[in-house]
């Protein structure tokens, strides 16, 4: 090629089933990321509360010990897939989890607790509100109870810009496997 020339990009055509599943491949970061903002508590609440192997819903998932090991294994299997910007993603949203968790403490003005991130040096105290079911119903109603009687909180609003922060994201992003399956319900329906 010479000097000076323009590189051009060439993209193959796809027919429409390979066009359908490469939107849904679009989909899966989002996926990625729903998992990994959520995998501390997806570990920790269920270990706690429902099988009772650690005594609070903060151990091995918000462990700034653990967390390195997780995030590797993310992403090997993201290597493995040929998708190493996932693992990129996965991370950021699994390591935002425990920061969030401490920035709820700040918001409702508690004391940051350390000890929320520490295990296995370190947990804060056991909880004893029965199993998962119990602990959130606990949760839902206090909360409910709080929107009512409490009104406008920092917290409440920092929770609410940030939820609408993250639709509005979404739904600039062409709301990702929502509109990947209704395009693909559709097509079905119409072959």
């Amino acid at each position: 090629m010479a000097v000076g020339t323009p590189r051009v990009r060439v993209r193959p055509v796809l027919s429409d089933d390979e066009r359908d599943l490469s939107e849904i491949a679009l989909g899966s970061r989002t996926i990625v990321v729903a998992i990994g903002s959520q995998l501390p508590d997806l570990i920790d609440k269920p270990l706690a509360w429902t099988a009772g192997i650690t005594d609070a819903g903060y151990s091995i998932g918000h462990s700034i010990f653990v967390a390195p090991f997780v995030c590797l294994a993310a992403y090997a299997v993201a290597a493995r897939r040929g998708e190493r910007v996932l693992s990129g993603a996965f991370a950021l949203a699994y390591l935002s989890h425990p920061v969030a968790d401490m920035i709820s403490q700040l918001l409702r003005g508690r004391v940051v607790d350390l000890r929320t991130v520490l295990w296995p040096i370190a947990s804060p105290p056991a909880t004893s509100h029965g199993g998962f079911l119990d602990h959130f119903a606990r949760y839902f109603f206090r909360y409910v109870h709080q929107l009512l009687t409490g009104g406008l909180t920092v917290q409440i609003v920092f929770q609410s810009l940030l939820g609408l922060t993250v639709l509005a994201l979404w739904l600039f992003d062409g709301a990702p496997i929502v509109a990947n399956v209704w395009r693909l319900l559709r097509a079905q329906r119409h072959r």
